[in-house]
C-alpha cells in the first residue's frame, strides 16, 4: 500500500498516452482519485470561511467601547458560521476515519498525500521502479480516494485550531491593552468549538493505526497555518517597507536633503536583503507543496464554489459598509458640537 506515495509523484511514473488535467496537483493524470472528494472543502468554501473570519474580527475591532473603555463583542451570525464550519469538518473527518478502519497504511498514505515532498523512507520501504499510471490497482485507488476525502476536513480543522489559539492569547490578561473583552457567550462559543475540534482530532489520530506517524502528522499539520502566516506576513511587511523606503527617497530628492536620501537608501538596501530572504521562504513554502486549501481537484471557477465565494465577499463587504456607516454619525456629532461651540463663542464676543 505504500506505493500510493509513489503514485502521487506522476513526474516519476509512466504517463504515455494520458492527458494531464487542469485541476488536481497530486494526481493530474488520474482524476478518478478525486471521485469521492466533495466541494464542501473546495477553494470557494474555504475562502468564504476566511472572509467570514475577517468579517468577525473586523466587527470585534470596531465594536463601540463601553463605559469602562472596553470593546465587548457579542455573538453574531459571522461568528456562528466561523465555528460551525470547522465543527462540521471535524465530525466529517471522524466519520471518514471510522469508515477507513481496517485499511492498511492509511496513516502513511495520509502523511504522504498531505506532505508529498517529505522524505518518509524511515517509515516504509518504497518501490523505486516506474509505475504505469494507466493501470492502478483497485486497492491503491480505494485508499487514495479515502485519504483525499479526509484531507479536506482535516485542513479546515487544523487551520481553525491555529485561529483559536491566536484568539485565546488575544483574550488573555497579558494583552489587556487591546481593550477587547468578548461577552461570556462569545468566549463559550469559541472554547466549545475549539474543545470539540481538538477532541475529535485526538480520536481521529488515534484511529489511524500508527501512533508514531499520527503524532508527526499532527505536528506538521499544526505548523502549516503558522508557516503560512509567518511567510506571507513577512512578505506583506517587506512590501510595505519597500514602498515606504521609496517614498522617503522621493521625498528627500524633492527637498534636496542629501542626509535623508542616504538614510533612505540604506533602509532600501536593508529591505532588499530582507526581501531576498523572504523570497527564499516563499519559494521553500511552495516547493514543499504546503497549502491551506486541500488538493481536491476542485476549482474556484465551478458554480458551487463561485457562489459560496460570493457569499463570503458580500458578507465582508457589508461589514465594511457597516463600519464606515457607524463612523459617520460620530463625525456628524463632532461637527454639530464644533458649530455649537463656535456659536457660543460668537455670542460671547458680541455680548
Amino acid at each position: 500500500m505504500a506505493s500510493i506515495c509513489n503514485y502521487s509523484h506522476p513526474e516519476l511514473q509512466i504517463t504515455d498516452g494520458l492527458i494531464r488535467q487542469q485541476s488536481g496537483s497530486l494526481f493530474p493524470y488520474n482524476p478518478e482519485f478525486y471521485e469521492r472528494a466533495t466541494g464542501l472543502y473546495g477553494p470557494g468554501s474555504i475562502y468564504c470561511w476566511y472572509f467570514m473570519l475577517a468579517s468577525t474580527i473586523l466587527n470585534w475591532a470596531c465594536t463601540p467601547k463601553d463605559e469602562d473603555g472596553y470593546r465587548r463583542p457579542g455573538l453574531s451570525n459571522d461568528l456562528l458560521a466561523v465555528v460551525a464550519y470547522p465543527m462540521f469538518a471535524a465530525t466529517d473527518a471522524l466519520v471518514q476515519a471510522m469508515k477507513a478502519l481496517g485499511t492498511d497504511q492509511r496513516a502513511l498514505a495520509l502523511f504522504c498525500l498531505r506532505f508529498p515532498e517529505t522524505d518518509l523512507t524511515g517509515f516504509a520501504k518504497f518501490n523505486n521502479t516506474q509505475l504505469n499510471l494507466h493501470d492502478i490497482p483497485p486497492d491503491v485507488l480505494d485508499l487514495g480516494q479515502r485519504v483525499i476525502d479526509i484531507t479536506g476536513p482535516l485542513t479546515v480543522c487544523y487551520t481553525f485550531t491555529a485561529v483559536c489559539i491566536a484568539l485565546i492569547i488575544w483574550f488573555a490578561d497579558i494583552f489587556s491593552k487591546t481593550l477587547l473583552r468578548p461577552t461570556p457567550w462569545t468566549k463559550r462559543a469559541i472554547y466549545i468549538a475549539y474543545g470539540y475540534v481538538v477532541l475529535t482530532l485526538t480520536i481521529f489520530h488515534l484511529s489511524l493505526g500508527n501512533l508514531g506517524i499520527s503524532l508527526i502528522l499532527s505536528v506538521y499539520e499544526a505548523m502549516v497555518p503558522v508557516e503560512f502566516v509567518f511567510v506571507f506576513g513577512s512578505l506583506a511587511v517587506t512590501a510595505l517597507s519597500f514602498l515606504g523606503s521609496v517614498g522617503m527617497m522621493i521625498e528627500s530628492c524633492m527637498k534636496r536633503n542629501m542626509a535623508d536620501f542616504v538614510e533612505a537608501l540604506k533602509t532600501l538596501g536593508a529591505v532588499i536583503i530582507i526581501a531576498a530572504i523572504t523570497g527564499v521562504m516563499v519559494f521553500v513554502f511552495f516547493s514543499d507543496k504546503l497549502r491551506l486549501v486541500p488538493d481536491l481537484a476542485v476549482t474556484v471557477g465551478e458554480r458551487d464554489q463561485l457562489a459560496t465565494l460570493i457569499v463570503g465577499v458580500v458578507t465582508l463587504t457589508f461589514t465594511l459598509l457597516d463600519v464606515i456607516r457607524d463612523w459617520q454619525p460620530d463625525t456628524e456629532i463632532d461637527n454639530e458640537e464644533m458649530q455649537t461651540l463656535n456659536t457660543d463663542v460668537e455670542n460671547g464676543d458680541s455680548s
